[in-house]
């Protein structure tokens, strides 16, 4: 391995974790999703769209007067990072519903909380990056959190 390679992640950025999902009540369920990093290479290219998109919704809002403007921009705003975080991922054991990218942007749309935690695992660059063994788990364990963790955050980390 030459020096370089100490710092080569995209593959595994682009590979992803699995994540089990607990309803919002923090009951334990058999779904889960396949999330990759903030540094693979689909949410690269869907961070530089939703720029791009952003500054083209702000043109039509600015044809827009008082509320209307306001909730445009608003709506716009929230339908941009849910499709952002949407990208980040790559499979689910939903079986009624293929993993799109319609249902994905939908999906978190209707589940704000899993968002978050899909943002928040993305962006934890020592689940995907430390070396695991495979009888490891990354992250905390649902057994290990304190009592004062939010129980919205509802998906926890698996080695797949």
């Amino acid at each position: 391995m030459s020096d370089m390679d100490l710092f080569k992640i995209r593959d595994l950025a682009n590979e992803g974790i699995k994540v089990e999902l607990a309803t919002p009540d923090g009951k334990s369920t058999d779904h889960w999703l396949k999330v990759r990093s903030i540094w693979s290479d689909d949410f690269q290219a869907a961070r530089a769209e939703v720029l791009r998109l952003s500054v083209e919704d702000g043109k039509k809002a600015a044809g827009l007067k008082g509320k209307e403007a306001e909730n445009a921009r608003k709506e716009g705003a929230t339908r941009r990072q849910a499709a952002l975080i949407a990208s980040l991922i790559s499979d689910w054991s939903f079986k009624d519903k293929p993993c799109t990218d319609a249902n994905k942007l939908q999906f978190m749309l209707d589940a704000p909380q899993i968002r978050a935690r899909v943002e928040q695992i993305a962006d934890a660059d020592q689940l995907f990056f430390a070396k695991r063994s495979p009888a490891s788990s990354p992250g905390a364990s649902r057994k290990s959190r304190s009592s004062g963790t939010r129980k919205a955050a509802t998906a926890q980390p698996k080695n797949t």
